[in-house]
């Protein structure tokens, strides 16, 4: 898999399936990240919270508020979070 574009919270990328094709696929990743106190974590709507986000490589970097109302700098791996599933971008998080 490698990523195509990142377009607001939808990440577009290129995944194999099982018999070597290439397809196109994507995932809204409001669907699988949320903020829990600034930081990305399991859940929904991150985008919600957050701002200036965007990738680098495989890692997702931006600011995510708090509970405190503090913009604090966040980042995850896209690698843990999100797999190709025959040529699908699924998650599990």
């Amino acid at each position: 898999m490698y990523v195509a574009s990142f377009v607001g919270p939808v990440l577009k990328a290129i995944c194999r399936d099982n018999d070597g094709n290439e397809k196109e696929a994507s995932l809204d990743l409001n669907t699988v990240l949320g903020n829990d106190d600034g930081y990305f974590a399991s859940g929904t709507n991150f985008s919600d919270n957050a701002m200036n986000y965007g990738m680098n490589g495989t890692v997702l970097a931006g600011r995510l508020l708090d509970d405190n109302n503090n913009w604090c700098d966040a980042k995850v791996d896209l690698n843990a979070v999100v797999k190709n599933n025959d040529g699908k971008l699924e998650s599990d998080y």
